[in-house]
């Protein structure tokens, strides 16, 4: 069973398919078999693959001074469940963690703030990861995004959204 390809993907079930990541989904061959999957192989037959809303709060060289509530607003084009946020920089700060919060008409849906740490590019190394509390964004809510801490030097930010149209 080792060498099993999948075939006929269409013919599963709901049962048979169960996901651990955003990417990954494990499909039930047997009761004793199991294959992991990439879902973007599968995705025209199961769904599920992950979009990615990415906002950029200003330019790639002008350093960020003020922190600021809603640097950025937009609108839900749909309603979206969140599953992951990250946050990226341009040029890293050399002192001071650059902090990011993202808000649903007013009301932040993270329990513990995106971060990109001293020197650091991408919140995806960050000390403390982002939580999210809140991951069902509605249709045509207004999204803002603050910037909590600047960082000494952090330029070219960005917070990116990623998750799943809810139909």
């Amino acid at each position: 069973m080792a060498d099993a390809k999948i075939t006929a993907l269409s013919a599963l079930t709901s049962a048979q398919v169960s996901y651990t990541q955003d990417v990954f989904a494990v499909v039930s061959l047997s009761s004793t078999a199991t294959r992991k999957i990439l879902v973007q192989e599968a995705a025209g037959v199961l769904g599920c693959r992950a979009e990615v809303i990415a906002v950029a709060l200003g330019n790639e060289v002008t350093p960020i001074t003020a922190t600021a509530a809603a640097v950025v607003t937009f609108r839900m084009p749909y309603a979206f469940t969140v599953s992951q946020v990250k946050a990226s920089l341009t040029n890293a700060s050399s002192s001071g963690t650059p902090t990011f919060d993202i808000n649903e008409s007013g009301t932040t849906i993270l329990s513990t703030k995106l971060t990109i740490d001293a020197t650091e590019l991408t919140s995806a190394t960050a000390a403390v990861p982002a939580v999210i509390s809140d991951a069902n964004l509605a249709a045509d809510a207004p999204i803002t995004i603050d910037i909590d801490v600047t960082g000494v030097s952090a330029a070219g930010a960005k917070v990116y959204l990623i998750g799943k149209q809810v139909a």
